[in-house]
């Protein structure tokens, strides 16, 4: 093959590569949205039970006494940040005592309408 056929082979054969590619891509999208569309179907196929809230009551779990915990874990200041006008707080919440396993959470109230405005809870570790 001479220099022009072959560049013009490679250039071609890119192109190609490319819309299958394309094609491909639009073929997954269209099968992800029709699954996201059956499962708010009611007759849809799709099983759910993994899904479905459970009542787990916990009879042998110990409740301590939560007075005063509230203060305890509040942060006056972070290092290094400047004086804020609402309340933080952070600490740990042991989750299973015997492995050694607690999440530390951070909690920020909102500088206004604490009691209206939507509540978020940064929980990490496990």
């Amino acid at each position: 093959m001479n220099k022009p056929s072959c560049s013009l082979f490679l250039l071609s054969f890119l192109i190609v590569t490319l819309f299958v590619a394309e094609i491909h891509g639009s073929k997954q999208s269209r099968a992800l949205d029709k699954l996201q569309k059956s499962k708010f179907n009611a007759n849809s196929q799709i099983d759910m039970s993994h899904f479905k809230a459970q009542k787990n009551i916990l009879l042998d779990a110990m409740i301590h006494s939560q007075d005063g915990m509230k203060e305890k874990d509040r942060i006056e200041k972070l290092p290094g940040q400047p004086n804020v006008k609402f309340s933080q707080y952070g600490g740990y919440v042991t989750v299973d005592k015997f492995a050694g396993r607690a999440f530390y959470y951070y909690f920020v109230e909102a500088a206004h309408s604490k009691e209206t405005l939507p509540l978020l809870l940064w929980l990490n570790g496990g």
